[in-house]
């Protein structure tokens, strides 16, 4: 197994490589890259925390509707040109977040920065994935995942010393710059090589007129919405970035309560970074084989630990656990529930499904901090929320069971 992994990475590092940077570049329309901003936009447009909270959710709701329609123009277009157009319009709304002057031009830099960024970067990388890597599609998906930990590690790091040594408006300047000079020449030189690779797929498609049976079914958006299955697999899908997001949005409510330091708090995100990157990478070869569908009941089953842990304990050190079990939640949804839609539904339209699941994970994400909130305002303890979590976690746990034993439609496939 790990021969065979070390030869797949060796053959395949290029383009393996252009996912890692596809996510890792997405920070840019990430909460942990903006929220470091949050205080110079408070300040210079004269806002409250609700205010900028209110905006931003707006921003990515409108994020989630645009990436419905754009996302599945992946399917149609030739990946280096959708890839070229998305990084060079992530550039753009850089640059424009740098110049903005009133609080309706900072929701649009919200929207292109969360579209482009949280939206169309990361749909490229996990699309791409999916597609082009059949047998091993769940290692090159967990491999891809490094992008993701080494943004959450690099670019808060990057904007703290942005606002140190610069205004906010310069560094966006260089921000932009950086996308221009480094990240748009390093991913369009990652995809050298992609059109045989595409031709390749495409011959592989034509070759094989049996493909669409039920154990690997060709379905269109129209096809799945009409399916039980995807609405008894859609709560565990959607409940991981509602309920990680939330927690996270509110972890300075949580070290409140729980009177911990938010210094030694924030130090172990380091460990869930890399539990998350760790936890990814080891799935990858185990979804190969056994398939990801049989592994989303128990994707939530570290956050369930977690919040026991953070109910039953008060000391300093469980933050510590709660974070690494956090991280291994985190790397455990994103590679299983990336490499789920095109082990049931297909890879001709996966661009047009996972931008569609993908809108609605952004919209439960932009959802849950306002959610939490309005359960915080009402006087709900965070021990009362913990254990409504666990609850949640336990139905759409065994929703994702009982999806195991219903079987796609005759009708649906033919």
């Amino acid at each position: 197994m790990k021969i065979q992994s070390f030869n797949f990475i060796r053959q395949n590092w290029r383009f393996l490589s252009f996912g890692v940077a596809t996510n890792f570049f997405a920070s840019s329309g990430q909460t942990h890259f903006i929220s470091i901003f949050g205080a110079e936009f408070r300040r210079e447009f004269s806002l409250t925390n609700g205010d900028l909270g209110f905006l931003y959710m707006l921003a990515t709701i409108a994020s989630a509707l645009s990436l419905i329609w754009i996302g599945r123009l992946i399917d149609n277009t030739n990946l280096k040109l959708f890839t070229l157009s998305v990084c060079i319009f992530t550039i753009g709304a850089i640059f424009f977040t740098s110049a903005i002057v009133n609080v309706f031009s900072l929701a649009l830099a919200f929207y292109f920065l969360r579209f482009l960024g949280q939206g169309l970067l990361n749909h490229i990388s996990v699309t791409s994935m999916g597609r082009y890597y059949d047998k091993r599609r769940g290692t090159a998906i967990g491999i891809s995942a490094f992008g993701d930990t080494l943004g959450v590690a690099v670019y808060p790091f990057i904007g703290t010393i942005f606002i140190v040594y610069f205004d906010w408006q310069t560094a966006w300047v260089f921000m932009g710059y950086l996308y221009l000079f480094l990240a748009l020449p390093i991913i369009m030189w990652l995809l050298k090589g992609h059109n045989e690779r595409h031709q390749r797929y495409v011959s592989h498609l034509n070759n094989s007129p049996n493909n669409k049976t039920p154990e690997k079914p060709d379905y269109s958006i129209r096809c799945i919405i009409t399916e039980l299955r995807f609405y008894i697999i859609l709560p565990a899908f959607l409940s991981p970035s509602f309920l990680m997001t939330g927690l996270i949005f509110h972890q300075a409510k949580i070290v409140e309560v729980k009177e911990w330091s938010m210094a030694i708090f924030t130090s172990g995100f380091l460990g869930l970074a890399i539990a998350s990157f760790l936890t990814s990478l080891l799935l990858g070869p185990i979804i190969d084989r056994w398939r990801a569908i049989n592994l989303l009941p128990f994707i939530l089953f570290p956050l369930f630990l977690a919040l026991l842990i953070l109910n039953i304990s008060n000391a300093e050190y469980i933050s510590f656990i709660y974070l690494i079990l956090l991280g291994v939640s985190l790397g455990a949804t994103f590679t299983v529930t990336e490499s789920i839609w095109p082990e049931l539904y297909g890879v001709t339209h996966l661009g047009a499904i996972k931008s569609f699941t993908r809108a609605l994970i952004v919209f439960s994400s932009a959802l849950a901090p306002w959610v939490m909130g309005l359960l915080f305002d009402i006087g709900i303890t965070i021990t009362e929320i913990s254990w409504l979590s666990i609850l949640i976690i336990l139905c759409t746990s065994i929703l994702a069971k009982i999806s195991q034993f219903i079987h796609p439609s005759p009708t649906i496939l033919s």
